[in-house]
Order: structure tokens, then sequence, then C-alpha cells
């Protein structure tokens, strides 16, 4: 009807019933064959008595075959014997055969063994028609036995667990296949990936049921259902062919891709018609021809993707996924039955992987997350060729020396071992191009960023960086960005990096000079390079702090003590007393010089030269002084600035109240450290203080300067007069710091 369409829902849901209607006829055709309860297994092979290992009445039992109800079987007294009646009337009786338990049919050597199959499925399956059916077995150390069991109804319950496999693997080829052809509508590479969906999931449908059947089943719906299964095989390769013929880069028209097609299905015909060489006509050509078809069109997308990274990616990721997925299907199950070895997995098994790549394949087609296809692909190859190379020397092994299976595969993983450890780095660093950034040059970098001079010179700084790591094809400054974290543009197409204090945004076209695209790591690496250097701003300015805060108690102490000193020397009347003023005043520039040289003051050389200068004071003003070892001379601690400048501060407001305000005598000091503080003792005799003369007593109880640095300290101040002497005792506490540490 012209004009007619339906909506993308209608288009879905028409698929969804669809989907369902097919499994569920895939399910009524498993249930209702016959339950015989022997459970034999497909690909069950001949014991040493030539009996297969399955059950009667529930027990473990070696099955040698089949007979009719009514047979007389009274002769039958050992396994030749029934044997022997089974070829006599194969109408009668069946004696199990390896090929009776074969997966799939087409893997058998000749149209003549085909056929004959076919024939025995028939003869079986009239058989257990007719209601009940003999049996002929035997157990460890018994006669052979014969017996009459029924046949059951089929339930849910006794499908075997590859049947399942199989109908979830149909089930999520067709969902994915269902959604991406309703989004894409009108899409052909999406059409041509529904097409090869149909076809994997029609074959893995078909194979559902003959594959876990019971025995047998009627030779028309198995001849239908295996015809359904090659024909859905050759659907799949030729969806597949034309995919890649087209996708990401159009290679061939579709005009050209006819042959595909008609080859397919002319080979098919020639198989059941045997009107070629079995040898020539069996399915399995056909399917590796097309492998090698889809492999030579991957190569080929891989060389027209060059110049762009972006259907590179995509072209990596579909591939690899089709390759894993169909080569492992080609590579276990098509190539051993084209060689005439054992299959390596099940056809049920290998359907798996068919299923996994239809997840995959979507994702490249909708280019979801596109940046991080191509790494991914190149992860998928490098592992599966360590699964590959497993499995290649383990055959090989086997085969050279003809060692048990376990003794292979132990020496094959150790093999596969020693290279995976040898090129794994090789692979991760060059291939994958894991190559992580050095932690050295990456801290030089981000430093050089935080400590430039100026805003312009940050920024140039900042844009050399993000240009030495990406080197983007094109680079353009942004004022805002809509969010405040770094992001992918156009799946990878581009990464725009938002504004910070030190610099304006960045918008970034192709990392590697315009060779590949931007992903996830390069997210993580801008945000990383941003942190380190919001850390050095961060460390730059609490740096610059504490120097502008030193520079300011040095001024302070410059204005303070070093001018007061030199005033009073300026004003003394007393040529001692003047001479002593610019004694200390050399003093103090002396130490505010060693604390802008950043000259490390320990406490032991500090004691030191405070005692010293307290000695020379002492004598000049006819006191003597006795201020003994302890064991704050053996002290390492590093003094900070404000500690030892107030501290020595302290320490000649005290002695000089003491030498003008005490009795001429002796002068005792002590300097202890105890517990990570700091105690310091000046005791000078003294009479009782004056009550009449207030500034005298003030100025001996401790004066406001000596308070005042003693709180800066967190320290403690306590005097005392008993005895005729003054005791004036300071603690504080030290820093619990080594020389070099």
């Amino acid at each position: 009807m012209a004009g007619w369409s339906l909506s993308p829902a209608s288009r879905l849901f028409l698929w969804l019933v669809s989907i369902a209607l097919s499994i569920f006829l895939v399910f009524v055709l498993a249930v209702q064959q016959k339950r015989t309860g022997l459970d034999i297994p497909i690909g069950a092979r001949a014991g040493i008595d030539g009996g297969y290992v399955g059950r009667i009445d529930g027990t473990p039992a070696s099955i040698l075959g089949l007979y009719g109800v009514g047979t007389d079987v009274a002769a039958m007294s050992t396994a030749d014997d029934f044997r022997a009646f089974a070829r006599q009337r194969p109408d009668r009786a069946i004696a199990f055969e390896d090929e009776d338990f074969i997966e799939e049919p087409d893997m058998l050597p000749s149209y003549a063994a085909s056929n004959r199959f076919f024939n025995r499925q028939g003869l079986m399956t009239a058989l257990l028609s007719e209601g009940g059916f003999g049996v002929v077995y035997a157990r460890p150390g018994e006669a052979v036995s014969k017996t009459i069991l029924t046949v059951e109804p089929r339930t849910p319950a006794d499908l075997d667990p590859d049947f399942w496999l199989q109908i979830g693997a149909a089930f999520c080829i067709l969902l994915v296949a269902a959604f991406l052809v309703t989004l894409r509508s009108g899409n052909g590479p999406a059409a041509a990936f529904a097409v090869s969906g149909l076809g994997a999931a029609g074959a893995a449908l078909a194979a559902a049921v003959y594959s876990t059947r019971d025995l047998a089943l009627p030779p028309d719906l198995f001849h239908i259902l295996s015809l359904l299964n090659q024909s859905s095989t050759f659907l799949f390769g030729i969806g597949a062919i034309y995919l890649f013929a087209v996708y990401p880069v159009r290679l061939l028209g579709w005009k050209y891709l006819w042959p595909v097609p008609l080859f397919c299905y002319l080979h098919m015909a020639a198989y059941r018609l045997e009107l070629l060489p079995h040898a020539l006509a069996t399915p399995h050509n056909s399917v590796v021809i097309l492998l090698v078809g889809i492999v030579v069109l991957v190569a080929w997308q891989y060389c027209a993707t060059r110049a762009n990274p972006a259907d590179r990616a995509v072209m990596l990721w579909l591939g690899v996924s089709v390759l894993l997925g169909a080569g492992s299907f080609v590579l276990f199950v098509t190539v051993p039955v084209v060689l005439g070895i054992e299959v390596v997995i099940s056809q049920s098994a290998a359907f798996v992987p068919l299923a996994a790549i239809y997840a995959a394949t979507a994702i490249g087609i909708m280019r979801y997350r596109l940046f991080d296809l191509g790494r991914w692909a190149y992860r998928l190859m490098f592992y599966v060729a360590v699964i590959v190379a497993v499995l290649t020397a383990d055959l090989a092994i086997a085969y050279l020396l003809s060692l048990s299976p376990t003794h292979s595969l132990g020496l094959a993983v150790l093999a596969a071992g020693i290279l995976y450890i040898a090129g794994r780095d090789l692979a991760l660093r060059r291939v994958l191009q894991e190559r992580p950034p050095e932690l050295a040059k990456l801290y030089h970098q981000t430093n050089a960023v935080a400590f430039q001079a100026t805003a312009a010179a940050k920024q140039e700084s900042w844009i050399a960086v993000i240009e030495d790591h990406f080197e983007p094809s094109h680079r353009e400054m942004i004022a805002s960005t809509e969010g405040s974290a770094p992001r992918l543009l156009d799946e990878g197409l581009g990464l725009e990096i938002p504004p910070y204090s030190w610099s304006t945004g960045l918008r970034l076209r192709l990392a590697g000079g315009g060779g590949r695209l931007f992903d996830n790591r390069d997210l993580a690496l801008v945000m990383q390079l941003a942190s380190l250097v919001e850390s050095a701003e961060r460390d730059r300015l609490s740096y610059e702090q504490g120097v502008i805060e030193e520079r300011r108690r040095i001024a302070m102490d410059l204005h303070d003590d070093v001018g007061a000193h030199l005033l009073s020397g300026l004003h003394a009347r007393n040529e001692t007393h003047r001479q002593e003023a610019i004694i200390d005043a050399l003093s103090d520039i002396r130490q505010i010089a060693s604390g802008l040289s950043g000259r490390q003051v320990v406490l032991s050389e500090f004691i030191g030269h405070l005692r010293h200068e307290t000695r020379n004071r002492v004598e000049q003003h006819g006191f003597t002084l006795t201020w003994p070892l302890g064991n704050a001379d053996d002290s390492e601690r590093i003094l900070p600035y404000h500690t030892h400048r107030n501290f020595n501060a302290v320490h000649r407001e005290a002695l000089s109240n003491a030498l003008k305000h005490g009795s001429p005598g002796e002068i005792r000091i002590s300097t202890q450290e105890r517990l990570g503080e700091l105690v310091h003792e000046i005791v000078n005799p003294a009479g009782r203080p004056d009550e009449a003369d207030p500034h005298r007593a003030g100025t001996r109880l401790g004066s406001g300067n000596i308070r005042q640095r003693m709180t800066q300290l967190d320290g403690d101040l306590a005097v005392r007069w008993a005895d005729g002497f003054y005791t004036l005792r300071v603690t504080l506490p030290l820093e619990p710091q080594k020389v070099g540490g």
C-alpha cells in the first residue's frame, strides 16, 4: 500500500512477536519428540564392548541397540547375536553406531553415509512409534539383558542444556538485530547486519531441535531442519560480506555483490541433489570460502580507513568481533570436518561466540563509545591470539610427541605462557599504545606551569604540556565549556578541556597528529595533569604566604628590637650601657640575617652562643655566672626562627632585669630539655621587693614584653621570690625535628 509505513514502535513490536513465534515453534518441535529414557547423549562414542553409556530404569548401562515390540529375541544371548539379527532384520532391530549420535549430518564424509544416516533415523523412528520398544544392554559383570520400555511424552524439563544454549544464543541475536534495525531504519549496513543475524539465529534454532534429539527424528523433519540450518548459515555469511563491503567505507556497490548469494545457494543445491562430488559440494567448503571473503574485506576496510580514525575504530571493532565469532565456529567446527578430523567443540557451543559478536557488532554500527572500540579490538585480538597459541601448541605437541591430552595441554600452556609473558609488555606498549606517562616528566611539566611568573606565561606553558601529550591536529581556545571537567566530543574525534585558573578552555581535534581518536585514557590524563597543576599552585601559594609572613616577622624584629637597642645606645649616658646596646643590636642583626638566609639553628649551638654572650654581660656588671652544661647542650633539635628569636629576647630581658634590679652576687642559669619542652631558669640574689617601689616590684615579677613573647610561643612563665633569691622560669614547647630530618 503506497505511502503506508509503520512507526518504529510498531516495527519493533512486529519484530518481537516474530521472535517469540519462532522460538515457540522450535520449542513445540522439540517437545513433540518422544522420550526414551535411555539418556544417551548426542556425540556419544562406543565403548570397549560396543555399547553406549546410557541408563536403564535410572541406572547406568551399556546399551547396544533397539528392537521392535513383538520381535522374537530368545536366540539373542550375546552382543554378537543381536548385531547379526540387526543386520538381517534392520526393520525390526537397530544396533547402534557412532554415526547415529552425530550432532550435524553435514559432517558425514559421503553422500552414502548421509543417506544411510537418514535411513537409520527413519527405522529408529518407526520402532519408537509402536508405543514401546525393546532395548538390549549390558552391565559390568553381567550377561546381555533385554527389556521392554515405553515411550513417554517429552517435557520441558527433559530438554538438553544444549537446546537452551542455542535458543538463548538465537534469542540474543534476534533481539539485538530487532532493536538495531528499528533504530536505524533504512540504513544499509543495519539491513546487512539484520540479514546476517537472521541467518545465525535461524541456524541456531534449527540445530537446537536435531542436535539435542532423543535418538531419532522423522527423516522428513530432519531434512527440513538441516536444510534450514544450511541455508541460514549461508545467509549469515552473505550478510557479513555485504556489511563489510559497504561499512564503514563503501568498497563495493550492491550490484557487484549478487554473485555471492548465487554461488552459495547453487552450491547448496548441488549438495542436496548430489550433483557434484561430495568433497567439493560439502557445505563446509562454502562456509570456509565465505570466511575468507570476510577476512579479505576486513583487511580492505583496514587499509581504506587509514586516514579516518573514527572509521578505523569502528572497522577494527566490527572486524575483530565477526572474525572471532565466525572464525571460532569455522576453526573449531568447520575446518576439522573439511580436514576429516574430530571437531574441537560442539556445534551448539560454537553458537555462543556468534551471539556475542552480535552485541559487539551492534555497538560498532551504533558507534556507541567509539573512542574505546579500537583499543578493545586490539585487546581482543591479543588475548585470542594467546588462546589460539595454547590450542595450536597443544595439538602440535600431542601429535609430534604422542603425549596424553593432559600432558600436552600442560606443555602447551607453559609454552604459550612464556610467549604471553614475553610479548604482553611489548603488545601493550607498542600495539595497544599503553605507555603510561613518566611521573618525573608530569611533575616537571606541571610545576613549570604553576611557577610561571605571569598569567600569560602560565597559559602558554599549559598549552605546551597539552600539545606535548596529545599532539592534536587542531587546537582552538574557548571561553567556556558545558561542564567543569574534560569531556570527549563526537565519539572521540575531539577533546574539550575546561578553563582553569591558569588557562582558558581548549578544544582539540584528533590526537596523535590526526592519527587516532581521543579516549578515556586521555580524559584521565587531562584530569591528572590539572590535579598536579592545582596541587603545585597550592604549594606555591602556601610557600609564598609563608615567605611573606616570615618577612613580616623579620621586619617587625628589625623595627622593634634592633631599632629599640640602637635608640637606647644613642641616648645612653653611660658608656657601658651604650656599648651593651650596640652589642645587643648587632646580635639581633646576626639572628635576623640567619633567619633570612635560611640557616638552620640547632638548639645546642644556640645555647652555647647564648651562654658566651651572657657571661660577657654578667662580668661587665660585676656579677658571676654559673651555667652548667645540661642535656640541651647535646640536643640536635632545629629551632624555627620565631622560636629562637623570641626565646633570645626573653632571656636578654630577664637577664637585664636581674643585672639592673638584683643584688650583686652569683647568677645561676640552667637549661634542660624535658619531654619535648625547653625549661630555662634564671636565679639571682635580690632583697625583698619594696612595696613602696611598685615599678621595681612589677619589673621583677615579669615584664609585659616577656609575657607577650611567651604567649606567642605557647609557653609558660613563672616567677617567685624566696630566701633572698628571685627565680624566673620559662617553659616552651619544642618541635620534634632533627638535623637532616
